[in-house]
């Protein structure tokens, strides 16, 4: 008795799963695969009421034996064609997400390289450019005789070389910064020590320790982390208060590693997120590399990143 009560429940569920089914077709779109589930299910519907009319002895609505072979063969058939076209929705899903994410690191990567050439012409143009006609200036007051002056225009001349003095120094930094000249001639590990020895002095130590010597990569790759650390560092500087930065740069077995950890104030990582202190710059320039990268804080312990990039 118990059987039957639980084949008639499995008959009433299998008979509501495929109605629902049927009335789900035309929101699927009329989809192959949801049609052939449809069918399985209303087959299984139909063995089950099967079985109940043979447990019954219901002799008036005898079924012959090739219907449930055949049914069954239907069923399975229904199954199996729509488990396969499911797989190959899901691996054209797969294929796409792949695709997609492959566009975007080209997109990336082309809108690295822009800017990089952009920062590199700029600087160029800063070089060529205003670099001549300040130092035409500097001569033009050095050559001015200032025997016959008074010491107010004296003073008035020192305070112009002085100022054409500073325009050069701050020029050249900017260029240098635009497009470091010692990362394109002697590599990563020089460019960022002559970063760090141009940083003001006693606001903040920074110990940096590599065991790369003349070992040169591909260009991407030495731009991204040159500009990673810088902005690393800049940050630490602007908005944590550090006295203190600890930052390796490692090359072994095919693989670049970069570890950073100042002791400023940190920050919650669930606020600032991936928006504030240029961490989103970060984040895209190691992706366009097929890095990883993590940063760990909270506040009043600092901050922590690590930078693997496989060569």
């Amino acid at each position: 008795m118990v059987i039957k009560i639980l084949l008639i429940i499995s008959i009433i569920l299998q008979l509501g799963a495929a109605s629902v089914a049927i009335g789900m077709i035309q929101k699927t779109k009329y989809n192959l695969s949801w049609m052939l589930f449809t069918v399985a299910l209303t087959g299984l519907a139909c063995l089950r009421f099967g079985e109940y009319v043979q447990m019954t002895h219901m002799e008036e609505l005898h079924l012959p034996q090739e219907f449930f072979v055949w049914l069954g063969i239907i069923t399975s058939l229904c199954f199996a064609g729509g488990i396969l076209i499911v797989n190959k929705i899901f691996n054209y899903i797969a294929r796409t997400e792949s695709q997609r994410r492959i566009s975007e690191r080209r997109i990336l990567n082309t809108v690295l390289r822009t800017e990089e050439k952009e920062r590199q012409r700029f600087s160029k143009d800063l070089h060529d450019g205003l670099g001549p006609l300040l130092s035409s200036a500097k001569m033009s007051v050095s050559a001015l005789n200032s025997a016959d002056m008074s010491e107010q225009n004296k003073e008035i001349i020192r305070n112009v070389n002085y100022v054409v003095d500073e325009a050069i120094r701050s020029l050249r930094e900017i260029s240098a910064n635009l497009s470091p000249h010692v990362l394109n001639d002697f590599g990563l590990s020089r460019a960022i020590s002559n970063f760090i020895n141009k940083l003001p002095r006693g606001e903040m130590r920074i110990v940096f320790e590599t065991n790369l010597k003349n070992e040169r990569f591909d260009t991407d790759i030495e731009v991204i982390l040159y500009r990673v650390v810088c902005e690393l560092i800049n940050n630490s500087l602007k908005h944590s208060g550090a006295a203190r930065v600890d930052l390796s740069l490692h090359y072994q077995q095919g693989q670049i590693r970069i570890r950073y950890k100042d002791n400023g104030c940190g920050f919650d990582p669930d606020k600032v997120g991936q928006k504030g202190m240029g961490i989103s710059n970060i984040f895209s320039r190691i992706s366009s590399l097929k890095g990883e990268v993590s940063i760990d804080s909270s506040p009043g312990a600092g901050m922590r990143a690590a930078v693997d990039i496989h060569i």
